[in-house]
């Protein structure tokens, strides 16, 4: 059957991926980003390009997101699936990073979904039926160096996620969320280093991380289910286990991996 997605942060990385899964796949998709000509190049990679329709928003101005929410509704007259994939990286310890890089973080990874929602929620609620998918990560999981704001904005995004699941548990409007762990993407290039400026490299993590196509699946095949939690890595999965039963023995490990 034949559903209207929309996928925010389509440009590149994971987004990029859902975009072609779900429009290969037969669905009409609605795609999110800043960049008209990314977003064009994402199309062309797809099988069926006719079935995807650019919305160009900056996710991070929140007073924008209702009349946003409203406008990408009015497309295809109603929103099956939104894909809260939108988000930003970081790269730089707690002394020194300001407050204002921080913000940041939180707005994009954060505050922007939780509004998209507060403005779709309703929408989906009258017309009584659709789902909301929230990209999370493993590192919300556990602290890290130089991931301290980028793992907290995941980890409250996590447990609000949780919060709307309980809360609309007898409802029509079904919620999941992912947290997959490295992905090939390109996320630390534009990740926010202590000053605000973009990190503009990859790490050996995600250089060897799953790609995003192969992600892009796992998340389609997922959403097909009533389950809430789909956690998706390779080897780095393991950081889950160890960090809730031997988590002195995974900050060893993870200290020895710092000093490579």
């Amino acid at each position: 059957m034949k559903e209207v997605v929309w996928i925010t942060g389509a440009s590149s990385g994971i987004g990029a991926a859902l975009v072609r899964r779900y429009c290969d796949s037969g669905h009409l998709v609605i795609a999110t980003s800043r960049s008209k000509v990314a977003l064009e190049k994402v199309i062309l990679s797809c099988a069926n390009p006719s079935n995807v329709t650019i919305s160009l928003a900056d996710l991070q101005k929140l007073d924008e997101l209702h009349q946003l929410v409203s406008s990408v509704w009015n497309i295809h007259k109603g929103i099956d699936t939104v894909i809260l994939n939108a988000g930003i990286g970081q790269w730089g310890n707690v002394r020194e990073t300001k407050i204002e890089v921080e913000r940041e973080i939180f707005e994009l990874n954060y505050w922007s979904p939780i509004q998209t929602i507060k403005s779709i929620l309703p929408k989906m609620e009258k017309v009584g039926f659709g789902k909301i998918i929230c990209i999370g990560s493993i590192a919300s999981q556990f602290g890290q160096r130089n991931l301290a704001a980028y793992s907290a904005s995941k980890s409250a995004l996590s447990i609000y996620i949780e919060s709307l699941k309980e809360e609309l548990f007898d409802s029509p409007i079904k919620v999941q969320l992912i947290s997959p762990g490295n992905i090939k993407t390109n996320i630390m290039h534009s990740a926010l280093t202590k000053n605000g400026t973009k990190l503009k490299k990859s790490l050996r993590a995600q250089e060897r991380g799953m790609e995003p196509d192969i992600l892009a699946k796992k998340i389609y095949n997922f959403s097909k289910k009533r389950r809430f939690h789909g956690i998706f890595t390779g080897i780095e999965g393991l950081a889950l286990p160890l960090h809730r039963f031997l988590p002195s023995f995974f900050y060893f490990l993870l200290r020895r991996k710092y000093a490579d």
